[in-house]
């Protein structure tokens, strides 16, 4: 029980660590996007609540999709290179 509540906390100081922190760039040099309602305001909540000021949606959203990129990014460049070949 202990190790559980041990996991946990690293989980949460992980997870804050890695999406709970300022961009490395500002949202004007961006374009803007849409996202669905019901993800923009629970963005928007955990960007405000457990960000604090800190962490602007900007910074939230940049922060999860450099992770997915990182994460995916051999499955996205094959997946691309499928439907990207020379024509000759």
């Amino acid at each position: 029980m202990i190790w559980k509540r041990w996991n946990k906390r690293e989980a949460k100081q992980n997870y804050r660590s890695r999406y709970l922190k300022k961009a490395d760039t500002v949202a004007r040099q961006g374009k803007l996007v849409y996202v669905r309602r019901e993800y923009h305001e629970r963005i928007r909540r955990i960007a405000r609540v457990i960000g604090g000021d800190d962490v602007t949606l900007f910074s939230y959203i940049d922060n999860v999709l450099a992770e997915h990129f990182a994460s995916h990014k051999e499955v996205i460049a094959s997946l691309y290179d499928e439907h990207n070949r020379p024509i000759f």
